[in-house]
């Protein structure tokens, strides 16, 4: 079940110390907004006419196995009334092995399809946390933020 705010009870990283992993593309989407998500590149692929037969199945059944896997806070849903739905950004914990995994499956895909994904660390919250659970946390990101790109 996911919480608002509070410590991070999370195990991983140095020390039971948790890194945070966002994969970002530079995939712009239809409002425009640079760094989009991974999620919003993989539904583009998904249902564009050059993709193969094979791509999208297996897209599609990345994108349900997510779904099933990983809950998104209530706002994601239903963003009206929340200072925090525009801003707050999803990041994976590092103990979420078998949901990076399944990142890693769709990255191989998206890049056939010219897409580059980035991956950010941070080895503190990298924001505030306005939502978490086992698996992720959403933060509102703030300047003292440090992160890591990867390619």
């Amino acid at each position: 079940m996911g919480s608002i705010g509070g410590a991070d009870n999370g195990v991983g990283g140095v020390n039971n110390q948790v890194m945070y992993l966002r994969f970002i593309t530079q995939f712009i989407n239809e409002e425009n907004k640079r760094e989009t998500g991974l999620f919003n590149a993989l539904e583009f692929v998904q249902y564009h006419e050059l993709t193969t037969d094979e791509d999208e199945v297996t897209l599609k059944e990345l994108y349900t196995w997510f779904k099933q896997n990983l809950d998104a806070p209530g706002w994601f849903a239903k963003p009206q009334g929340r200072w925090h739905e525009n801003k707050a950004r999803s990041w994976f914990k590092d103990s979420a092995k078998e949901h990076i995994q399944k990142v890693q499956e769709i990255i191989e895909i998206l890049e056939k399809y010219n897409i580059v994904v980035e991956r950010i660390t941070s080895k503190t919250a990298p924001g505030h946390i306005v939502f978490q659970d086992e698996f992720q946390i959403s933060a509102v990101p703030n300047s003292k933020t440090l992160i890591k790109k990867t390619v």
